[in-house]
């Protein structure tokens, strides 16, 4: 869902979708559906031991996750400047560690430890969102159309409704933060693979330990 609803959120902000979408609303529905159902399973779980906390904060963040998207593509969906090139490379990074995220779970799931390198390319997608924040900043910051003020070099797009520096500048934020959760939810998932990793090479040791001292047994008989 968190999948879709990225793709959906790029395609609005590129305008190629209305930001009250028939899709984007069902996926919302869609999230307070899963939301409901998520706390439930969380609320099932708490008999069990460890590890459910973990399940909770993921579930938690990816919900987030969706509700930042759809108010992204709801506030800044009629912005008649367009989404710039700066931003527009932003959004593919969210979408492509929404995707990292959706692998590196069905690797988890089937017991591939190979989870870890989805976990690190969504963890990146933050950095990677900051260094084009700052980048985009500069550039506005570069651009008298927008109203900004030249004299200070650590100034920000003048926030004003009335010029495009002010939806840039609160989309560049709101990109920021969904990155930042992103990266929290890889976090927890880089974790859960580490442990798994290290469960099968217990495994493994085991498994070797047994295998040698089987010819040792055979020729002491």
């Amino acid at each position: 869902m968190v999948v879709d609803l990225a793709t959906a959120v790029g395609e609005v902000l590129h305008g190629k979708e209305s930001a009250h979408s028939v899709r984007l609303l069902d996926l919302e529905q869609c999230r307070q559906e899963l939301r409901r159902r998520n706390q439930a399973a969380v609320h099932s779980l708490l008999d069990l031991n460890g590890g459910v906390d973990e399940i909770e904060r993921t579930l938690e963040t990816l919900d987030r996750v969706a509700a930042r998207l759809f108010r992204t593509a709801q506030g800044y969906g009629q912005m008649r400047s367009g989404l710039d090139e700066v931003s527009s490379r932003m959004m593919a990074v969210i979408q492509k560690a929404t995707v990292s995220l959706q692998h590196g779970y069905t690797r988890l799931t089937n017991g591939s430890p190979a989870a870890a390198s989805d976990a690190e390319e969504a963890i990146g997608s933050s950095d990677a969102i900051a260094s084009y924040r700052v980048l985009a900043l500069q550039e506005l910051l570069q651009a008298p159309a927008h109203g900004l003020v030249q004299a200070d070099s650590a100034a920000v797009p003048e926030r004003t409704s009335a010029g495009p520096g002010f939806w840039l500048d609160e989309l560049y934020g709101s990109l920021n933060d969904i990155a930042g959760e992103l990266a929290g939810a890889g976090a927890i998932l880089k974790a859960w693979s580490q442990r798994l990793s290290a469960g099968l090479q217990d495994q493994g040791a085991r498994g070797d330990g047994i295998r040698s001292a089987a010819p040792h047994y055979f020729l002491a008989a």
